[in-house]
């Protein structure tokens, strides 16, 4: 399956990607984009760019994202993790299908 493309203006977002937290430390890195950054992609669905706020498993649908400090927990959202795993501190983009 081709990957998914944002359908608004943010251009050159990749919503595959993720930074790892250990990355950003060493300074080797940084963050693909703001956190809370929203798009909408052509796979039908809206990806939010957070960042994991403990270990989560690679695509894991059941996100929670705090609409304020846009971190990241495995427990009874509505958003499914990157298809890689991450821990805390790492960065990516988090899908909610729009139906």
């Amino acid at each position: 399956m081709a990957a998914p493309f944002t359908t608004d203006q943010k251009m050159g977002v990749d919503l595959n990607s993720t930074t790892l937290a250990t990355d950003i430390t060493s300074g080797a890195d940084r963050p693909d984009a703001i956190l809370g950054t929203i798009v909408q992609a052509t796979n039908g669905k809206t990806y939010v760019y957070a960042q994991a706020n403990a270990s989560i498993s690679a695509s894991t649908a059941v996100c929670t994202i705090s609409p304020t400090t846009f971190l990241a927990t495995a427990s009874g959202g509505a958003y499914t993790s990157p298809a890689v795993a991450m821990v805390t501190g790492d960065y990516g983009w988090f899908s909610k299908a729009n139906v």
